[in-house]
């Protein structure tokens, strides 16, 4: 007897904690899996592919903008007093075009009345499987309407730091994370010509010219119709605005070395004209701005560029500037390919 009350104490008990392990973070609700957060508490946003999904079901808008950390310093307020709407941010760092079209659909799944759609489309990201994720473990219990695999959320041991986490940026006297500040990196990152060029190895020339495979060529086709081009015309309603970001001078002068510069500008170019064969799609390059890519003051990288520069991608769009459409498709790429492959790539290593 003296057995069984002993067992039946320690199940009791640990069902107990438990419960109350999961009431309490129901509760808090760290990754806003049920609820936009308590009145009473203050978010600390900063787990992007934990949280989105929870921002996507519960808090107000009517446009997103998403895609990878080359959209992570998009500020909504900004895109909101350009394009008169209320956006969320639900960016991925290092995003394939699948994993940003899936937080797209999930988005248009829970919100009917989206009218605008801003991600970019990293060139670097084009020739990829169409259904490529670059991140392993996706937490895809928050994604779906299943209650049962929420366990892996309730009662994980990892989230609790998380709750925890919330408590003590509430006490400290913090406010819940703005659509400005989520994701947003640039405070953390040092800019220059120094930053830039610490980061860039001068990749070996290449003799061959790089050309794109027939296996390219279908699984760029396959990535961009799975992804972008199918999902647009699931939803005609709303309007996508996509853009090549402009990476720095030091992007194009790899490019030029590995001889893939032809390559790359054919790859964008046959992206662009599938997507423009959607109505509702409006295409964006800004590789053009010679004078944002190469002045290395403008990235930390030679990728990421400062937020002054997603403040200015944002007005150039809303001004219709660099957007791209069947007509001026062929002379844009020929000019960008002339303009990258004659470029004089010593000028800004001299400082090195």
């Amino acid at each position: 007897m003296k057995e069984k009350r002993w067992n039946a104490i320690v199940i009791g008990g640990t069902l107990a904690i438990l419960i109350m392990l999961a009431g309490v973070t129901i509760l808090v609700d760290p990754f806003l899996h049920y609820h936009r957060g308590q009145d009473f508490l203050e978010y600390p946003l900063k787990d992007e592919r934990y949280q989105n999904d929870g921002i996507v079901r519960h808090y107000e808008y009517d446009s997103i903008i998403t895609g990878t950390s080359m959209c992570q310093n998009f500020k909504c307020s900004e895109f909101d007093e350009l394009w008169e709407a209320a956006s969320v941010k639900i960016a991925n760092s290092g995003a394939s075009y699948h994993e940003s079209c899936e937080n797209i659909r999930r988005a248009l799944s829970h919100n009917a009345n989206v009218k605008n759609v801003l991600c970019s489309l990293d060139g670097n990201r084009l020739n990829y499987s169409a259904f490529q994720d670059e991140y392993e473990g996706y937490p895809v219990y928050l994604y779906d309407n299943n209650p049962f695999n929420d366990v892996n959320y309730l009662l994980n041991k990892d989230v609790v730091p998380k709750t925890i986490a919330v408590l003590n940026y509430t006490r400290s006297g913090q406010k819940t994370t703005t659509m400005d500040e989520y994701g947003n990196w640039n405070q953390y990152k040092s800019f220059g010509t120094a930053s830039v060029l610490a980061s860039f190895d001068l990749i070996e020339e290449r003799e061959e010219e790089w050309r794109l495979t027939e296996e390219d060529i279908e699984r760029i086709q396959e990535n961009v119709n799975e992804n972008f081009v199918k999902l647009a015309k699931q939803y005609p309603d709303t309007t996508f605005y996509l853009f090549f970001p402009p990476y720095s001078i030091c992007y194009w002068e790899a490019l030029v070395r590995t001889k893939q510069l032809n390559a790359q500008l054919e790859a964008q170019k046959m992206g662009v004209e599938m997507l423009l064969s959607a109505d509702n799609i409006q295409v964006f390059d800004f590789s053009y701005r010679i004078d944002i890519t190469e002045n290395l003051d403008n990235y930390t990288d030679t990728m990421h560029y400062g937020e002054w520069v997603n403040s200015e991608i944002l007005q150039m769009m809303a001004e219709g500037e660099g957007e791209l459409t069947y007509e001026n498709l062929e002379e844009y790429y020929n000019t960008l390919y002339e303009l990258y492959s004659i470029y004089d790539y010593t000028s800004y290593r001299n400082t090195k």
